[in-house]
């Protein structure tokens, strides 16, 4: 059993202003949404959840059937299609 951390409230961990765009971004949708209304009650995520799981395990399945079929790309080829092409 992994050993519980206490907390030392007396000298908190320091604050990080330097958070990237890339980190704040989606917190920042986060909090803009709530604020509109833009969420969802948590029965109704509770209700959903067994079907979005339902559905990424049928994803999985697709994807390791395809996977022994023999259709998939290397990664070198996904890496060379992603990558922009100078002009």
């Amino acid at each position: 059993m992994a050993k519980s951390k206490k907390f030392d409230l007396e000298n908190p961990a320091p604050v990080v202003d330097d958070e990237d765009v890339k980190t704040l971004a989606p917190i920042d949708e986060g909090m803009r949404d709530a604020e509109a209304g833009r969420t969802v009650p948590e029965e109704e995520v509770r209700r959903l959840l067994p079907e979005l799981h339902v559905y990424q395990d049928a994803l999985v399945r697709k994807g390791l059937e395809e996977m022994r079929r023999g259709r998939v790309v290397s990664h070198e080829r996904v890496v060379k299609r992603l990558t922009p092409k100078a002009f």
